[in-house]
């Protein structure tokens, strides 16, 4: 197959993960005013299940049919990184609307649950060889303890959330089709998993940084359109939900794809000098997003200084993948050569 041909194909694959993710932000959103769930619980949990199925599908693809275990923690890590990164440059964009925004107190635990869950990978990372259990490593199934923790932490009933649009759509005919589009973009997401395996060799490019880079921005990209979505329609709780609830979800995906890989003897807990960027420059994004918020839920919140604090919070993600992609490219230590 002519090169060329692949970065076409590529192209096309995150252009349908593009619509059915712009898909996803509507139905969820009718779903969300149409029915008594709080926004927080569908987009921490039903949404962000949903937009992290690429990165399901692609880690188990990698560990299972490509053969390349390396792409599991560049693609997790890389992709809870743009995940906050989205989130923030999201907020940005809409700074105005962002203004009167609030958020579910709820997240706060969901952040420390995702930091725990950051220790918990750093371990597998570091002291994974020594913690192997058969074909596993015993810091995964930690992993599912915390998610369930989490899972538990959030609100149940409906709240007081953005603006509420009305819409003729029924609430079982948005189900219907976010199930459809839920299943087109895990045919999407296998494919997508085998273009990237074929543009890291055209590249020349590791394991992890193509994982991180491909599969992390091309597997974010459905919490970033739903999430643009729910914003320009007001719902800045249930689109922080998604952010925040897809890299919580995402730590999981480690328990599945390292649990789930027997037969394989594969270790989904690679280190290398990206992974430990990946590790450090999320784990401080994750403090910058919980500043974002606890700023946001202030009872002074409203005031000009209060939100240029809280943008700020939201302008140091998409600075540090910057950064990330800097080093991992050598464009930092060219330029201080």
């Amino acid at each position: 197959m002519p090169d060329f041909v692949v970065y076409i194909l590529y192209a096309l694959t995150v252009g349908v993960v593009v619509f059915l993710s712009m898909k996803l932000g509507k139905y969820v959103d009718i779903i969300d005013e149409k029915s008594n769930i709080s926004g927080a619980f569908i987009g921490a949990v039903m949404l962000a299940a949903v937009t992290s199925l690429p990165e399901l599908f692609t880690s188990l693809s990698a560990v299972w049919i490509v053969g390349e275990s390396s792409f599991v923690i560049g693609n997790i890590l890389g992709s809870n990184l743009i995940n906050l990164a989205f989130m923030g440059a999201v907020m940005l964009a809409f700074t105005k609307k962002f203004k009167f925004a609030k958020f579910s107190n709820s997240y706060y635990a969901s952040l420390f649950v995702g930091m725990g869950m950051y220790a918990l990978a750093a371990v597998g990372l570091f002291l994974g060889q020594y913690l192997r259990i058969g074909w596993f490593t015993a810091v995964s199934p930690l992993i599912l303890v915390l998610y369930v923790l989490f899972l538990k932490r959030l609100p149940k009933s409906a709240e007081s959330e953005g603006e509420k649009k009305e819409e003729n759509m029924t609430l079982r005919t948005a189900v219907i089709r976010f199930i459809i589009c839920a299943v087109l973009l895990i045919g999407t997401s296998i494919a997508m998993t085998y273009l990237t395996d074929i543009v890291a060799e055209l590249l020349q490019l590791g394991k992890t940084f193509a994982g991180a880079l491909f599969l992390g921005i091309a597997t974010s990209l459905p919490e970033l359109i739903s999430s643009i979505t729910l914003c320009s329609r007001g719902n800045f709780n249930a689109s922080a939900g998604n952010f925040i609830g897809s890299n919580v979800f995402n730590f999981t995906i480690l328990f599945i794809a390292d649990v789930f890989s027997f037969g394989n003897a594969a270790n989904v807990y690679i280190l290398n000098p990206e992974s430990v960027y990946l590790l450090i420059f999320g784990e401080i994004a994750m403090i910058a997003t919980f500043l974002m918020l606890y700023q946001k839920n202030g009872k002074k919140s409203d005031r000009i200084g209060t939100l240029i604090g809280a943008q700020v919070c939201n302008a140091v993600p998409p600075i540090l993948y910057i950064l990330f992609l800097l080093i991992s490219t050598g464009a930092v230590a060219g330029f201080l050569m």
